[in-house]
């Protein structure tokens, strides 16, 4: 049979076999950890969340995009596992996700106090400040992050990544803006925008706007907002407009997030039919997104993975000596992962060398152990059959 497909039967088996105990306490499901940042330039203390992406721990040198999601109180947990979602089944890369919990909204996105309608406004080159100069470098100080960051915003901190886009572009490389309060100041966003629009040649950025089921002149006032970045977005500036009609204006960001991150990141998955094309096409399709981009992704886990289990298993010219030096590749890239490991196991099992294959496979459970990880029965099934091989 085979090794892919003796894989996915053993997990599946696993999966509906595995015993419950009767009275196990329960155990919460946890996304992220909490923080709290003094912020001088605010003057007062900041929650954030940092969720991490699946195998965080298994290449000690990568490092990661950062997401950073605005109002976290109601939009950190859905976009957080929207995130993990897209990177587990390869349409994006596996990202960091900051959740930034809201102070005083009014006072923190907007970029003038319009008195006539809102008293309290006008901080958000504070609110800038405490991101640039307090927050991001602290998350960079703690955990492994690249250079690409991406800002997300609904309502009135969208408001805000448009500002952001308008007055300090280089500080982030994305920017989502769900529902933005276009109103505000008679129409300031879109002015602001299309003022810094007019004085900048080149932008190296990606937006994307998204706006639900507004009417007269809200639904005016996104068009007006699309038309601006249609007509008079700067060269180098990617962007995607999306209209939601069926979505209120607090649902959009729930199914937005994902368009955006798809469109953000198009075309990052390797399909696996391409697969014929070789480790140099491979290579090639990461390097033309990351010129894209404007970031150097690096050839994903998966897509080495199945490269190698494609050279095992294709039907013609099959080449075990490749496929080796392929997951010995992973392994050296992401020497901490139980499933690199495992699949070097499955390779050296493949070439006949059930000695390699058992001292790979023992490695990968010694790491499913420390790591905890939800397919521990799994490698350990598998760390057991290599042992009884190697006996026969």
């Amino acid at each position: 049979m085979d090794a892919v497909i003796q894989r996915l039967l053993l997990a599946c088996l696993l999966l509906v076999s595995t015993p419950i105990r009767a009275g196990a306490l329960p155990e919460p499901m946890v996304i992220g950890e909490t923080h709290v940042l003094h912020s001088s330039v605010l003057d007062e203390d900041r929650r954030y969340t940092v969720a991490l992406p699946e195998g965080y721990g298994t290449s000690p040198d990568e490092r990661y995009p950062v997401l950073y999601v605005l109002d976290a109180q109601s939009q950190f947990a859905h976009t957080a596992t929207t995130v993990d979602f897209l990177a587990r089944n390869g349409e994006m890369p596996p990202t960091i996700v900051v959740g930034v919990e809201a102070g005083n909204r009014l006072r923190d996105y907007t970029q003038t106090d319009w008195a006539e309608a809102w008293v309290g406004g006008g901080g958000a080159a504070n609110f800038e400040r405490f991101l640039r100069d307090e927050l991001i470098p602290a998350v960079r100080r703690q955990w492994r992050t690249g250079g690409f960051r991406t800002l997300v915003g609904h309502s009135a901190s969208a408001q805000f990544a448009l500002h952001e886009l308008a007055v300090a572009a280089d500080g982030f490389r994305a920017y989502f803006a769900f529902s933005p309060s276009l109103d505000w100041d008679n129409g300031l966003p879109r002015r602001e925008l299309e003022a810094a629009f007019a004085k900048t040649q080149s932008m190296r950025a990606f937006a994307y706007f998204g706006y639900s089921d507004d009417r007269g002149g809200a639904l005016a006032a996104d068009e007006a907002l699309t038309a601006t970045f249609r007509q008079h977005g700067p060269a180098g500036l990617r962007w995607k407009a999306r209209s939601y009609p069926d979505e209120s204006h607090t649902g959009i960001a729930l199914v937005a997030i994902i368009d955006a991150l798809r469109a953000l990141y198009s075309d990052y998955r390797f399909h696996p039919d391409r697969m014929g094309e070789g480790l140099d096409a491979i290579e090639a399709h990461y390097a033309k997104l990351s010129k894209v981009l404007g970031w150097t992704l690096p050839v994903p886990e998966s897509a080495l993975n199945d490269y190698g289990y494609y050279l095992l298993g294709a039907e013609t010219d099959r080449d075990v000596d490749a496929a080796v030096a392929i997951f010995q590749r992973v392994v050296r890239e992401h020497p901490h992962s139980a499933n690199a490991w495992d699949s070097l196991a499955d390779c050296y099992a493949a070439a006949g060398r059930s000695a390699d294959a058992g001292e790979a496979s023992q490695r990968a459970l010694s790491l499913a152990r420390e790591q905890h990880h939800p397919n521990l029965s799994y490698f350990a099934a598998q760390a057991e059959q290599r042992e009884q091989r190697r006996d026969e």
